[in-house]
């Protein structure tokens, strides 16, 4: 029996079936994460205030997923997930505590597309205790070992064997251009995937010119950013987007000089959010908007459908998409499904979304602090947390952006419809994942 997931899954398939037959090669995959990315950082998410051309017009260009969740938000967890198509607790990388894979779990993703003929690159911030050879990469061009770096003059490695060195220059103009190098210099018989993981805009910031001066004294925060909380340096963390948005248009361009575009497929997604202050808070790993909902733009020739869609995916669905446009069936079972309908159609069938926190220690953060382990549901409209203490709520993003009406606290007839639809959507994912977070919902 399926779940609604997989039928998903299948009814993509399905929808694609004349376009997967059309296409004569494996396409290029280009894979780009930003790191600590608020979601509405960028002019494409409707911020008239933040400056980011090149990602705009990638939007333009594809599929811009508004309503999109990364499945665990923080650093080095959602690397896995990117890597595996598994759930964290699946495959063992469930925080910046725990950055080991779990033993037997078979050939990764990235591995999986070495085996079908791609020419597998690495380019940008790891953080993962298992080495990238041992993921599946071929090269490594230029890649930062653990999770975070100066910006100016960063310890960075070459090659897959390297040894950290200071590299003289910045880092976001670093990674770029080794990026720009694996393009050029693609063979022309052979499909590359290339993951470039950026660590902007994650901190310590270094903002240079001409970015700083765009926004010295006149940056402001997004406009469905919630008010109140923390003060925060809006106008550092938009020179740093805004940097990195350069980059990636460089990359881009050179797509297109070596006549890549129409057979290359793009994805850009935040590696988790941030909260900006939100709540008092910085940094990530909560269950609100800021930290799990992130940016989510896939493009390129492939991608045939235009413009905006709101259906909840997640971080874990690029995986399969990967593997799905790469036509190669999957070594395991993933707990993602292929975007290929929404991609092509610019329709979806997805009905939910997850996001998940499993590691309740303070050691599990740099800041010390604990987080209650908590599942998230995810539809168009509303967002449904489970926490471990089995405490839950019910919100309306789009209509309350600063989640502070928790309508599981007295719920209408409807709102109780609502909950009951998404406990159970949840129920099933549990089952389906072999989630240890089942006895929360018994």
């Amino acid at each position: 029996m399926y779940t609604r997931r997989e039928l998903a899954g299948l009814a993509a398939g399905a929808a694609a079936g004349t376009a997967a037959q059309g296409q004569t090669a494996k396409p290029n995959i280009v894979f780009i994460f930003s790191d600590d990315h608020h979601y509405q950082c960028l002019g494409a998410a409707g911020n008239p205030h933040i400056q980011t051309p090149n990602l705009d017009k990638l939007a333009s260009r594809g599929v811009n997923f508004t309503h999109a969740m990364i499945s665990t938000p923080q650093c080095c967890p959602s690397r896995g997930v990117m890597l595996s198509g598994l759930e964290t607790y699946q495959n063992g990388l469930q925080s910046n505590g725990y950055t080991a894979f779990k033993p037997g779990l078979g050939p990764t993703v990235v591995e999986q597309l070495r085996r079908a003929g791609y020419d597998t690159n690495l380019v940008g911030k790891w953080h993962i205790t298992n080495m990238p050879r041992e993921c599946g990469f071929a090269h490594a061009p230029l890649w930062l070992r653990g999770g975070g770096s100066k910006y100016v003059d960063p310890m960075l490695r070459s090659g897959l064997d390297g040894a950290d060195r200071e590299t003289k220059g910045h880092i976001t103009d670093l990674l770029t251009d080794a990026a720009v190098g694996v393009v050029e210099k693609a063979a022309k018989d052979k499909p590359y995937f290339l993951w470039l993981t950026y660590n902007a805009p994650h901190t310590p910031w270094t903002a240079v010119e001409p970015y700083k001066s765009m926004y010295a004294g006149k940056a402001v925060p997004p406009p469905a950013h919630p008010e109140g909380g923390k003060p925060f340096d809006w106008a550092t963390y938009y020179a740093v987007i805004s940097h990195m948005d350069a980059g990636i248009g460089r990359v881009i361009a050179a797509i297109e000089k070596a006549g890549q575009w129409e057979n290359t497929l793009v994805f850009f997604i935040g590696d988790n959010g941030f909260l900006c202050g939100t709540k008092g808070l910085n940094g990530k790993v909560h269950p609100w908007e800021e930290s799990v909902r992130v940016p989510y733009i896939v493009s390129g020739g492939p991608v045939k459908a235009r413009g905006k869609q709101g259906a909840p995916v997640c971080s874990i669905d690029a995986p399969a998409t990967w593997l799905d446009y790469a036509g190669v069936k999957p070594a395991y079972k993933l707990s993602g499904v292929t975007l290929r309908q929404e991609l092509t159609t610019g329709r979806s069938t997805h009905e939910d979304g997850f996001a998940v926190w499993n590691d309740g220690r303070p050691e599990g953060l740099a800041i010390r602090v604990a987080v209650e382990p908590y599942r998230v549901v995810r539809t168009r409209f509303y967002k449904y947390i489970l926490w471990e203490s089995k405490k839950d709520a019910l919100f309306e993003p789009d209509k309350d952006p600063g989640e502070t009406r928790n309508l599981a606290a007295n719920p209408s007839k409807l709102h109780r419809q609502v909950i009951a639809e998404m406990r159970g959507a949840l129920e099933e994912r549990m089952a389906d994942t072999n989630d240890p977070a089942r006895a929360w919902i018994r």
